[in-house]
C-alpha cells in the first residue's frame, strides 16, 4: 500500500467512524467546528479552522446551550464569517443535540435558495450530519425545502422568510438564527416586527438562543445597530506588535493613528504602502503581523453586564480580515475611490465602504441643499444655450391635471450637467395631441425645436421621459407610443431604498388576444430615492467640473426653490424607522421631479458609461480655451450641422417583414 492509498483508507475509516459512532456531546461550538465542520465551497474549502478567524470563537461559544447569553448580536462587515457562526450553531445541534430550530432569511425566496443551495452543499460535505436529516420529499409536508426533519422526527429545522408571518409563526422552539436582519421589513403581514415574532416562539425555553447577524445600513433605521446598542457592545482588541498594548483597529482617516499610506509627488495614493500606526506608541507596523495579533486578541465589552448579561454584541470591521482575504491595501484603494466619487457628489461608494468594510451605519446629514446658496453661486450664462463642457440633452416632463412642465438638461463628462431651459404648457393633458389647446402639441414643437450649443452647433435631445403616475396615465402612454422612435417613454417613480435609478421596462399595450405588443408603450420604473440622493449630492459640489450642476442666474427663484424642496428625514414606516424624502406642505417640487426624470433618461442612453463618445462630441463641438473662457460664438440656425456620433445601444435592427399568412 502506497502513501496515497493509506491516506485515502484512513479518511474513509475516519468518516465511517464519525458517521456511525455517537459524537461527543459536550464540545463547545468552536471546538465542535474544528473537529467536525467541513466547508463545501470557497477559498477556504475543507476542514474548518477557528485559528483562521479567532474572533469567531467567542460568538460561536455564546450560541452553546449552556451559555447564559440568550441573544447574540453580530454587527460585522461583509465576508468575515458571521454567517458561518450561525451555520456552525445549527449543524452542531443537528449532529449532537437535536432540537427544533428556525433559520430566517430576509425573504421566503432567500430561505428557499439557502436551503436548496448553500445548506444542501454544506451537509453533503458532512455525511455524519446529512445522515441525521431526512431526504426532501415534496409531497411530504415535514420534509421540504423549508422544513427538515432531524433525528428520525424528534426535531425539525425550519427555514423562514422575514417577509412571511406564516413562516415565522409556528410551534415554540429554543433556537433561531436570523441572518442579514437589516433587510427585514418593519412589519410583516400586519402582524408585527419579524424579530418580535421570532422571539415570541423562543420565550417558553430557559435555554433559548437567538443569533442575529447583519451588515449595518442606515443610521437610526438599522436593526442590527439598535440590537448592538442594547447589548454589552464587545469589540475585538489586539496587541500592537511593538508595545503589546491592546487596542481596536480603527480606520483613522481623521486620527493620528490607524491605517496610513504614502502618496506620490503628484498627490496620488499608494495603497500598497498601507501600514497601521499604533494609537499608543505611534510606531507603524505592516499587515503581516496581523495573524499573530488576531490569535492574541480578545473581545472586550464596553458595557459589561448590560441587559443582565443576556445580550452579547460583537462588532468587527474588515481591518481584521485574515491574511489572504481583504487586505489593508485593497481597503485603501476602496477608500480613495469612494472619496474621489464623493468629490463629484456621488456618495454611494462611500456609503458602501462605511457599511460593508467598517461595519458602521451610514449617517446622511439629511440637510436640504440651500436654494439661496445655489442662486448666489449661479454663473451668468444665458438660458436656452448649452454651455461647455455639456454637449447632449435629455428631457424630463411632469404631468399635472392642468399643464405639462418640461425641463431640458444638458450633460457632459462625469455627469456634469446644466439646466438649459424649462417650459410650462398649459392645457388639459387628457386632450389628444393635435386637438385644439392640447399641451401635447406644444410639447412636441418645443421638443423638436433646435437646442443650440455655445459653439453654434445643435445639441441633440437623446431621450425624453414623462411621468405617468398621475391622473393622465393613458394620455402619457398614448404620447409615448406615438413618439417612441424619438425615445420618448413613460416612467413611474418608485420610492424604494437602494433601487437603481432606472429599472427594467414593462410593456403596457395588449392586442385583442391579450398579448402584450412589443411595439407598444413601455413603462420604465425609476428609483426616485436613489435619483434624488444623486441629484442632491451633485448640487453640493462646489467646484466646476465632473459632477457639478450649472444653474443660470437667469432662472427664476422659484426653480431654485423647487429643486431644493425636499429633505431626507427619518419617519416610522410600519413600525420601523425609515429614511424618506419629504417636502414641506404647500411647497412645489416639479423642477426636482423633472430633474429625476431627465437623470433617468441619461441612464437610459448610458451616459455614465461613455468614454470615446465624449471624445467624439468634443471633436464636433470643440472645447473652450485653456484659460476657461468660452469662445464668443453666435449660434445661427443656418450653420451646417455635422452628424452626431451614433449611439449603437439605441439603434435597433429592423426585422424583415414576414410574408402575409392566414390568421386563424
Amino acid at each position: 500500500m502506497n502513501l496515497d492509498e493509506f491516506i485515502d483508507h484512513e479518511i474513509l475509516v475516519r468518516d465511517v467512524i464519525r458517521q456511525y459512532l455517537p459524537p461527543p456531546q459536550l464540545l463547545p461550538c468552536a471546538d465542535w467546528a474544528d473537529t467536525w465542520r467541513k466547508i463545501a465551497k470557497g477559498p477556504e474549502k475543507g476542514a474548518w479552522r477557528t485559528s483562521r478567524t479567532p474572533y469567531l470563537r467567542e460568538p460561536m461559544n455564546c450560541t452553546d446551550s449552556d451559555s447564559p447569553v440568550q441573544r447574540i448580536v453580530m454587527m460585522f462587515a461583509t465576508q468575515l464569517g458571521k454567517s458561518e457562526v450561525g451555520y456552525n450553531a445549527v449543524l452542531k445541534r443537528i449532529h449532537t443535540e437535536p432540537m427544533d430550530m428556525l433559520f430566517v432569511q430576509p425573504t421566503l425566496q432567500d430561505a428557499k435558495d439557502h436551503s436548496s443551495q448553500r445548506f444542501s452543499q454544506t451537509i453533503k460535505a458532512m455525511p455524519y450530519v446529512q445522515a441525521r436529516i431526512a431526504e426532501v420529499r415534496s409531497r411530504d409536508e415535514t420534509n421540504t425545502l423549508l422544513t427538515k426533519e432531524i433525528a428520525d422526527g424528534t426535531a425539525t429545522l425550519y427555514f423562514g422568510g422575514a417577509n412571511s408571518a406564516r413562516s415565522l409563526a409556528s410551534k415554540p422552539l429554543p433556537f433561531a438564527f436570523c441572518d442579514e436582519i437589516d433587510g427585514y421589513p418593519g412589519d410583516v403581514d400586519q402582524e408585527g416586527a419579524p424579530l418580535e415574532l421570532v422571539w415570541q416562539r423562543l420565550s417558553n425555553f430557559q435555554n433559548r438562543k437567538m443569533l442575529l447577524c447583519s451588515t449595518p445600513t442606515l443610521k437610526d433605521s438599522s436593526l442590527i445597530e439598535s440590537e448592538y446598542e442594547a447589548s454589552d457592545q464587545r469589540r475585538y482588541f489586539v496587541p500592537c506588535p511593538h508595545c503589546l498594548v491592546l487596542q481596536t483597529l480603527e480606520w483613522g482617516a481623521t486620527k493620528p493613528y490607524g491605517i496610513k499610506w504614502l502618496k506620490t509627488d503628484s498627490g496620488e495614493a499608494r495603497p500598497e504602502t498601507a501600514v497601521y500606526v499604533c494609537q499608543h506608541c505611534g510606531v507603524a507596523f505592516e499587515e503581516r503581523h496581523k495573524t499573530q495579533m488576531l490569535e492574541d486578541g480578545q473581545w472586550v465589552a464596553a458595557r459589561p453586564g448590560a441587559a443582565r448579561g443576556l445580550v452579547a454584541g460583537f462588532q468587527l470591521s474588515k481591518l481584521y480580515s485574515p491574511i489572504g482575504w481583504r487586505s489593508w491595501a485593497e481597503l485603501v484603494d476602496d477608500w480613495v475611490k469612494a472619496q474621489a466619487a464623493r468629490k463629484i457628489g456621488d456618495k454611494t461608494k462611500l456609503k458602501t465602504f462605511i457599511n460593508t468594510s467598517l461595519a458602521e451605519t451610514w449617517d446622511d446629514d439629511g440637510e436640504r441643499t440651500d436654494a439661496s446658496h445655489l442662486e448666489k453661486r449661479a454663473p451668468d450664462i444665458p438660458l436656452g444655450i448649452v454651455h461647455w463642457p455639456m454637449y447632449v440633452c435629455t428631457l424630463g416632463v411632469d404631468v399635472q391635471d392642468d399643464r405639462l412642465e418640461a425641463y431640458k438638461w444638458a450633460w457632459g463628462r462625469g455627469t456634469e450637467r446644466q439646466l438649459v431651459d424649462f417650459k410650462v404648457f398649459h392645457g388639459d393633458p387628457a386632450l389628444d395631441e393635435d386637438e385644439a389647446e392640447s399641451p401635447w402639441t406644444d410639447l412636441t414643437a418645443w421638443r423638436r425645436a433646435p437646442t443650440f450649443h455655445a459653439s453654434g452647433r445643435i445639441s441633440p435631445i437623446l431621450a425624453c421621459f414623462i411621468d405617468s403616475g398621475g391622473h393622465n396615465t393613458q394620455a402619457v402612454y398614448a404620447y409615448a407610443r406615438s413618439h417612441r422612435k424619438e425615445h420618448v417613454h413613460a416612467v413611474k417613480g418608485q420610492s424604494i431604498a437602494n433601487k437603481t435609478v432606472l429599472g427594467t421596462p414593462t410593456l403596457q399595450d395588449v392586442n385583442w388576444r391579450g398579448v402584450k405588443r412589443k411595439k407598444g408603450a413601455k413603462l420604465w420604473p425609476i428609483g426616485t430615492d436613489t435619483a434624488k440622493s444623486e441629484i442632491y449630492g451633485r448640487l453640493r459640489v462646489e467646484a466646476q467640473g465632473p459632477g457639478y450642476v450649472w444653474l443660470s442666474k437667469q432662472l427664476p427663484q422659484e426653480v431654485f426653490r423647487q429643486l431644493t424642496a425636499e429633505k431626507l428625514v427619518t419617519e416610522m414606516v410600519k413600525g420601523r424607522p425609515k429614511l424618506v424624502w419629504k417636502k414641506p406642505a404647500g411647497r412645489r417640487n416639479e423642477a426636482l421631479d423633472c430633474a429625476v426624470y431627465a437623470l433617468a433618461a441619461a441612464h437610459y442612453v448610458e451616459l455614465e458609461k461613455w468614454t470615446h463618445q465624449w471624445m467624439q462630441w468634443e471633436t464636433l463641438f470643440g472645447v473652450p480655451a485653456e484659460d476657461g473662457k468660452t469662445p464668443e460664438t453666435t449660434p445661427h440656425p443656418s450653420l451646417p450641422q455635422p452628424a452626431p456620433p451614433p449611439l449603437p445601444h439605441l439603434l435597433r435592427r429592423e426585422r424583415p417583414r414576414r410574408q402575409p399568412t392566414r390568421d386563424w
